[in-house]
């Protein structure tokens, strides 16, 4: 038995051998074969995984170099160069703090190890400067968004704005009524959760949902009460914690938010009152000189859609316009710093070749002087 221990043992270290050889000559691949061969007979030698970890790297593998440079550890816990394995590894995986940890286990086992303090401070630099991208990122993200925001609050007055001089007029004709819920859409039925979740995600809804009387299922002739009872109600129904396992039930809950913020907004209700009664004097034209085919309520719905889609696509349009002028307003900065930095290397180079120049031509001044001179004598 003992004879048979040794011969395995013998195998296993030549198998080490040619994989040693196969790595001075950068063959990695041959590298790993041996070394694997070598561990399938001798499974408890950290030699083979710790130099199986190194081939790994070398073939940029480093889930598999992480995995032996791990086993390489718990196999030679006292071992400094294991735990460069794992956390070079671990580095290469992009785990900066992790391989500074494992850095920092190997120097308590091997402190004059100059791979592992080395290691360690690369480790550290590396997780600062990571987490200084990541803070400088959010930054930036949260700059966009605080740009698109103002941007999007810009052009809510160009969405409105169109149509400013029918609201002043509805404003001055408008009168105030008692603001108590109204029987008709009190004693509405809304029918189920599903149903309604249903109708407010129907295909399109983004677009049919531009207008949140749509959306409430209300006419324009609702007053504030009926507004906020409506909301109660639909929220209610819609609500995801009432209908728990059905995905869209949120997007349909924030729908109905959406629709209520922008009518308890007096200002932005009457300019959505505007928009939809323009749109009804519009259906009612292009009913006149239909074929009456379709009814005449049908026409005006159609046409009250078509408004606020109008309206929906110049917003978007003005907005991508609004970006873009930005993005020609930043690239046009970014060219005026490349030509001012241009401008000083050259003006730099140029007072440079100048003060050559001035040299050259004193030293030629120097020189025909002195030619003179001795002509002189002569």
């Amino acid at each position: 038995m003992a004879e048979e221990g040794a011969q395995w043992e013998v195998e296993a270290l030549a198998l080490k051998k040619q994989g040693d050889t196969a790595f001075g000559s950068g063959d990695y691949a041959a590298a790993v074969t041996s070394y694997t061969s070598a561990i399938s007979i001798d499974d408890s030698n950290h030699l083979f995984y710790s130099n199986r970890a190194a081939c790994y790297l070398k073939l940029n593998e480093k889930s598999k170099a992480l995995r032996d440079g791990e086993k390489c550890v718990e196999l030679k816990p006292d071992w400094g160069k294991g735990y460069g394995r794992k956390a070079a590894a671990q580095f290469a995986l992009g785990r900066f703090g992790p391989a500074a940890e494992t850095y920092k286990e190997g120097m308590r086992v091997d402190p004059d190890s100059a791979a592992l303090k080395q290691g360690y401070t690369d480790s550290k630099a590396k997780e600062k400067s990571a987490e200084d991208a990541k803070k400088a990122a959010e930054e930036a993200e949260k700059k966009k968004e605080e740009e698109e925001k103002a941007a999007e609050d810009d052009l809510l007055g160009d969405f409105f704005g169109d149509i400013e001089e029918t609201v002043v007029e509805q404003q001055g004709k408008a009168v105030k009524k008692e603001m108590r819920p109204q029987e008709k859409f009190t004693n509405q039925d809304l029918g189920s959760s599903a149903a309604q979740i249903a109708r407010i995600l129907q295909v399109n809804f983004e677009w049919k949902n531009l207008n949140p009387y749509n959306v409430l299922q209300l006419d324009i002739d609702a007053n504030e009460e009926d507004v906020k009872t409506r909301y109660k109600k639909l929220s209610t129904l819609v609500h995801p914690d009432k209908n728990l396992g059905v995905d869209n039930a949120k997007d349909a809950f924030d729908e109905v938010k959406k629709a209520y913020n922008l009518l308890k907004d007096e200002e932005k209700q009457m300019y959505t009152k505007a928009l939809v009664e323009n749109g009804r004097l519009r259906g009612k034209e292009v009913y006149k000189k239909s074929d009456k085919t379709e009814s005449e309520e049908v026409i005006m719905a159609k046409e009250v859609m078509k408004v606020f889609a109008e309206i929906e696509a110049q917003r978007r349009q003005a907005e991508k316009m609004k970006l873009a002028a930005k993005k020609r307003e930043r690239s046009m900065n970014d060219e005026e710093q490349t030509k001012l930095k241009e401008e000083m290397k050259f003006n730099k180079e140029f007072k440079a070749e100048g003060r050559q120049q001035a040299r050259v031509d004193n030293w030629r001044d120097m020189a025909n002087g002195g030619k003179k001179k001795k002509q002189k004598k002569n």
